[in-house]
């Protein structure tokens, strides 16, 4: 870092604290606690199953090489033995922008957690299911769009994708690992694919649509598993701003303005405010776009096991009622350790975590550490 940076980040630190005043001045104290219920959580156990994932990725000359997972445990007070759950796999990739081959790495590892925990709990039938991260950001993840991979017309390869959709709304829930990445699926793309069109870019824009479709069907199928367990997204930021109507964020007043443990009022996620469209599902298969948009999601965020500390919690509203007390009891039942987050996800956290170390690893297995990046004439001797 140049020494000229740190001189213009002092000489703005004066203003940047004035800007910070002028934004707390407006605050409504009286109606920030007015929005906020005291209540002292009574931690309860509860059989809970418990998801996370993590990706890593690496950008070389010509491709992008990234490795994903989701794992999932389930603890039952009442059993001796827990269950896991892991689903993963890497990816190589041509995408063009580095921005994109993220949020590309990001639904896989969405979809990793999800069928990880989709899969165990289809199996152990736990009462309660927690997601690390929000409900709705499982929901809103981008649409693989063509111009990731290539500018060329694609238009030709959407019709492939919509004739495959049925095929992998019928397979991936009875497939353990992720169905669009697997080589029947590849075989099937390839058969529909012309001579002329068998290129790894336009490869990636059918099998990265047809993932997508997955990770909705499959989020879907948790949120409504037949014997109604209790789902939850436990986030420690937020930027929502739909309770106090502030620039500031509400999980930031909850937290400086309300001393008490407790919780603040419910708000409603409308996913239809939230995601206009999802890819072209409306056009090839209405009933669940529609069942999609009809899902209950509510917010809240609570303080269970300090005053310092503030989450944000979303749960799935079934056909019965939830009783936001008992919800906040089980998650302080998870907390350990003194430490202020569900001890659960923290060792999901932990087990999922892929590290620099990690990937390295990777590489020399499959033999990359030594192919060029294209910033090799920026290392020092």
């Amino acid at each position: 870092m140049r020494f000229e940076l740190l001189e213009i980040v002092i000489n703005k630190a004066k203003k940047l604290n004035n800007l910070i005043e002028i934004r707390e001045n407006d605050i409504n104290l009286e109606e920030i606690k007015s929005k906020w219920i005291s209540y002292e959580p009574k931690p309860k156990e509860i059989h809970v199953l418990a998801s996370d994932g993590s990706f890593y990725s690496k950008q070389y000359l010509g491709y992008f090489l990234g490795v994903f997972g989701g794992y999932a445990e389930e603890f039952n007070p009442d059993a001796l033995q827990q269950n896991e759950s892991f689903v993963g796999d890497l990816y190589v990739s041509v995408i063009k922008q580095p921005e994109n081959f993220k949020t590309l790495l990001t639904l896989f590892m969405f979809l990793s957690e999800v069928k990880a925990a989709y899969n165990l709990a289809k199996e152990k039938e736990p009462k309660l299911i927690m997601l690390d991260g929000t409900l709705t950001s499982k929901f809103i993840i981008p649409f693989p769009l063509p111009y990731w991979f290539t500018k060329e017309d694609c238009s030709s390869l959407s019709k492939i994708v919509d004739t495959l959709y049925s095929d992998i709304k019928k397979e991936c829930l009875n497939y353990k690992s992720i169905y669009s990445l697997s080589d029947k699926v590849l075989e099937k793309v390839l058969k529909e694919l012309p001579e002329d069109k068998r290129r790894f870019d336009f490869l990636e824009v059918i099998i990265t649509q047809l993932a997508y479709y997955e990770h909705l069907i499959t989020l879907y199928s948790l949120l409504t598993l037949e014997y109604k367990p209790l789902v939850i997204g436990l986030a420690k930021t937020s930027t929502g701003t739909d309770l106090l109507k502030h620039s500031i964020p509400d999980i930031k007043l909850f937290l400086e303005y309300c001393n008490d443990l407790g919780y603040s009022e419910t708000v409603y996620q409308d996913l239809q405010n939230l995601k206009s469209e999802f890819g072209n599902l409306a056009n090839i298969d209405q009933e669940l776009n529609n069942k999609i948009y009809e899902i209950h999601i509510n917010a809240f965020y609570t303080k269970y096991y300090d005053e310092k500390s503030i989450n944000l919690v979303e749960y799935y509203q079934h056909d019965k009622t939830v009783d936001v007390e008992e919800l906040i009891d089980y998650i302080a039942g998870t907390v350990a350790d003194g430490n202020p987050y569900p001890f659960i996800l923290k060792r999901m956290d932990r087990e999922v975590r892929i590290t620099k170390e990690d990937f390295e690893l990777i590489e020399r297995e499959l033999e990359f550490i030594f192919n060029k990046t294209g910033r090799e004439s920026l290392q020092w001797e």
